[in-house]
């Protein structure tokens, strides 16, 4: 008979966590693009609420779009608060993620700008539902649904705007260059610190594994609407 060892959930401050597993923690952490002491998120979000407020077709978006705004801010105190308590101060580290840097210059971009960029947060943060962290595992399922909601919220404007022939021509233009950003979040398939947070249990799959899950599960539903998804290596940057 076969017993299973729970893994054992460390607390903030104490003295026996394991060197490499907080290295490991706070390496994932600065490197999260949702950060409030970063000046550079700072930045995205009064570009994306510019964004949100302008390009939203009519008035009862802006209330959903508010409440969108105000969970990334939220996200973002929630990152800084855990790192200071590993001991880690502000970060100032540019968004590498270059989806963050794409031109948000129609509705259709801010649409997929969530449908595709906040669904890859649905499955990195849906990993840290058993993350062996109290801080990040007390909030791992609230983040997650706020995730599923930005996504969500994203493929219902997706559709909106795909329903007319116009929408739906310039979405097969555009796809062309946020599916590949997207897929491009992941990070690189062979990276070494992606295997390592699998065997920390800091994340249940790697980067390759993540992203095959948000391909089989993700292009269907924008192939529903009649968007023709360019080949997963198609303008790739980090295969």
């Amino acid at each position: 008979m076969s017993v299973t060892m729970e893994r054992r959930v460390y607390q903030e401050g104490d003295t026996d966590i394991p060197e490499e597993f907080t290295e490991l923690l706070t390496r994932m952490l600065t490197h999260h693009l949702e950060n409030s002491t970063n000046p550079h998120y700072t930045q995205l979000l009064s570009h994306l609420w510019d964004r949100c407020m302008t390009l939203a077709p009519d008035e009862k978006l802006k209330t959903t779009f508010a409440k969108l705004m105000q969970q990334e801010v939220e996200h973002g105190v929630i990152t800084s608060r855990i790192l200071a308590g590993l001991g880690v101060g502000p970060i100032d580290a540019p968004i590498r993620q270059y989806l963050f840097h794409l031109p948000i210059d129609s509705f259709w971009d801010l649409s997929m700008f969530h449908a595709l960029g906040d669904r890859v947060g649905c499955y990195i943060g849906e990993t840290w539902h058993g993350v062996p962290y109290e801080p990040l595992l007390s909030v791992a399922d609230r983040l997650h649904k706020d995730e599923v909601f930005h996504a969500t919220f994203g493929l219902s404007n997706l559709r909106r705007v795909c329903s007319t022939p116009e929408g739906l021509a310039e979405a097969n233009e555009k796809i062309k260059i946020w599916w590949p950003a997207a897929l491009d979040m992941f990070g690189r398939s062979d990276s070494d610190f992606s295997d390592a947070y699998v065997r920390w249990g800091l994340r249940e799959l790697n980067n390759e594994d993540l992203r095959q899950q948000y391909i089989a599960e993700t292009r269907p539903l924008l192939e529903e609407l009649g968007i023709t998804v360019p080949a997963d290596t198609d303008n790739r940057r980090f295969l």
